[in-house]
């Protein structure tokens, strides 16, 4: 029995058409001396690691930080730039979520105030509960209720500077917020990977590892 690779073997265990290693046909080998045909795995998760500002007036559209590296099977993930630059051509899953808090403004604590600190019209009383306020305040406060501003968010999985795939909605100011993103989609040895955000309020990017993360993995495919 010799010790060569499969392409290199010449002994007569090669003429049967079996490794001589596991015994197993050439085309159904998984032993050590077939690891020179196999492609290397592909796959990377990252997590955030620190809230990150964002001020919808400055920069409508900015760049997702993921810093915490969880894993990276081919070395193809750089934290300190939140890109996924693939080795290897091939179709890849890619996902990423982002949990967003919007800041509250001026205008909403404005209103909230006025509204706590508001007199009766009919007997010049603070929070008064008489039949003048039920009839009259309660109609003042559903509007205003009604009236809440909200704003639209986003977020996109970006290819060399170009938005593959992007989801979006619509939201209400006074809530946090997620957003999540998969697409599966061919890429080329070097292509640059990126998560990008935008929304129409100011806020903080929360760095929660469950709700704000990027990953991607490799479908298995022929050399």
């Amino acid at each position: 029995m010799c010790q060569k690779k499969h392409n290199d073997c010449i002994c007569n265990q090669k003429k049967t058409d079996e490794c001589h290693l596991c015994q197993k046909k050439h085309n159904e080998c998984h032993c050590d001396f077939k690891k020179h045909n196999l492609v290397r795995a592909s796959a990377f998760r990252a997590n955030k690691n620190t809230p990150q500002l964002y001020k919808a007036a400055v920069t409508p559209s900015v760049k997702v930080l993921y810093q915490t590296e969880q894993f990276d099977l081919a070395n193809e993930y750089n934290p300190h730039i939140s890109t996924f630059i693939p080795t290897k051509n091939g179709v890849y899953e890619i996902t990423a979520k982002v949990s967003f808090c919007p800041k509250k403004s001026k205008s909403d604590k404005s209103s909230k105030n006025k509204k706590d600190s508001c007199n009766c019209d009919y007997c010049k009383k603070d929070s008064c509960n008489c039949d003048y306020c039920k009839k009259n305040h309660s109609s003042k406060d559903k509007k205003i209720h009604s009236s809440k501003a909200g704003y639209a968010a986003s977020i996109s999985i970006n290819v060399n500077g170009d938005d593959i795939d992007i989801e979006n909605d619509f939201f209400e100011k006074s809530r946090t917020i997620q957003l999540s993103v998969t697409t599966i989609i061919q890429l080329q040895a070097g292509d640059r990977v990126q998560v990008m955000f935008s929304a129409g309020a100011n806020g903080e990017i929360l760095a929660e590892a469950p709700l704000t993360n990027f990953q991607a993995a490799r479908f298995p495919s022929p050399m």
